[in-house]
């Protein structure tokens, strides 16, 4: 199996894991039993178990795919390649990191503080609300900090397939421009960062990385001959 093909099976992997989180992520709201609150544990343990492993299957993918597209830069001028390849690569390795800490907070340290709620006593709920807000906050800056990083990441590493070639034209158009919109709606606020929200930017971010996977893992990648001469 050559490197291109398991980099583009890791990197289709890697998002269908993402989208399999968002589709079994816990809803909780409002006020939770003790067994309620057991129970969010528990889900939330698992879809961010399956969220955190799908980061790192998706970085492993994203390693190679920054080979690939690195040899086509080197191809087109070997003595001065613009390393686009490289900074998406760079970009998207903060985004790991951020999407790590979102997880970790979202996935473990929030349910823990509501186990502690449910088993306190309710005059002691307000306290728990606070902490609990103020806690989650840290998941919600990681998660913007995740979303616009991977954005870029992509932008550059289509703009590299555009300049070099290594893609299909189609896919890297698309990431020339959706992630782009992405980010506009996000910093605008019109996209938030809650389990819809993050559904609909784990969906437009594994179109391409699963198209993109999809040609690696076939080894070639129609109409992918670089655009300047």
């Amino acid at each position: 199996m050559t490197d291109d093909r398991k980099s583009g099976l890791a990197l289709i992997l890697g998002s269908v894991g993402n989208i399999l989180t968002m589709a079994i992520h816990p809803h909780g709201s409002g006020p939770l039993t003790s067994q309620q609150a057991e129970h969010l544990a528990l889900a939330s343990a698992v879809a961010h178990t399956i969220a955190l492993a799908s980061v790192i299957i998706l970085s492993l993918g994203a390693i190679g795919l920054m080979r690939h597209l690195a040899s086509h830069e080197n191809r087109h001028d070997s003595a001065t390649p613009d390393r686009l390849a490289l900074a998406g690569l760079i970009t998207f390795a903060f985004a790991a990191l951020s999407i790590f800490i979102a997880g970790a907070v979202s996935g473990f340290i929030v349910p823990t503080i509501l186990l502690h709620k449910a088993a306190d006593t309710p005059v002691n709920a307000v306290q728990w609300d606070l902490i609990t807000v103020s806690v989650f906050q840290f998941n919600q800056t990681f998660s913007r900090i995740y979303s616009i990083a991977t954005s870029v990441a992509v932008v550059l590493w289509s703009v590299s397939s555009l300049r070099n070639g290594g893609l299909g034209h189609r896919i890297a158009l698309y990431g020339c421009v959706v992630p782009i919109l992405l980010i506009a709606l996000i910093l605008a606020g019109h996209v938030r960062l809650d389990v819809h929200g993050m559904t609909a930017i784990v969906l437009t971010h594994a179109v391409w990385f699963i198209i993109t996977g999809v040609q690696l893992s076939r080894g070639a990648a129609p109409g992918s001959a670089p655009l300047r001469r």
